[in-house]
This record gives C-alpha cells, structure tokens and sequence, in this order.
C-alpha cells in the first residue's frame, strides 16, 4: 500500500462510510464502501442504483470496476484525514523551501 498514491488512500479511509460513484456509462450507485482495491475496484452494501434513464433499483450488493468510474463522491468527514496530514507538512515545506530560494534570488550584484 505505500506505492498508493492520495486518491486511493483517502479511498480506503473512506471504508465503512456512504460514498456515490458516478461510472463511465452515467450510473451512479450510492451505498456503503465495504471494501476499495489499489486498482478503485470498490465493493458497495445497501446499494441504491440509478439509471442513466433516472429509474431507481436497490440492490444488495455491487462490485464495481475501477477502469469504469469517472468519480467518486466522498464523505466531507474525510477533509481531516490522516492521508491529508502528511501532505499539507509537504506542501509547508515545499513553501518554505519556495520562498527561501526567493529570498536568496533579489541580492543585488557584487553582494
């Protein structure tokens, strides 16, 4: 799992939550994440399902296939995900790292 990039890791942090994928064909399937793959396979429970049509259907249970979502639609409790700690300490960094060499960029000539 350390070869993931963020999208999958807040993926798997969204396990156990409601999530709504769109796919590709324009379904959207709206249910309980049991369980998400590196490759955004995902496993959806109590699963409601809409057509492109807009005709309704639940469902039990759905496996869908990664190479057919176009998005996922993730719970706004995963804003303050662990997954989004280490990133924002990078960006910081980065920043620093940014403004320091700017810094450094408006000595002026024979300093």
């Amino acid at each position: 799992m350390s070869n993931v990039g963020v999208p999958i890791k807040l993926l798997y942090e969204a396990e156990g939550m409601k999530i709504t994928v769109e796919m590709k064909n324009g379904e959207i399937y709206r249910g309980l994440l049991l369980n998400a793959e590196d490759t955004m396979n995902c496993s959806l429970s109590e699963v409601i399902r809409t057509s492109r049509t807009g005709k309704i259907t639940k469902l039990p249970n759905v496996y869908l296939r990664g190479s057919g979502i176009r998005f996922i639609a993730l719970p706004d409790l995963l804003k303050n995900a662990p997954c989004f700690q280490k990133v924002q300490q990078q960006k910081r960094k980065m920043q620093q790292a940014q403004a320091e060499r700017a810094g450094g960029a408006k000595r002026k000539r024979g300093e």
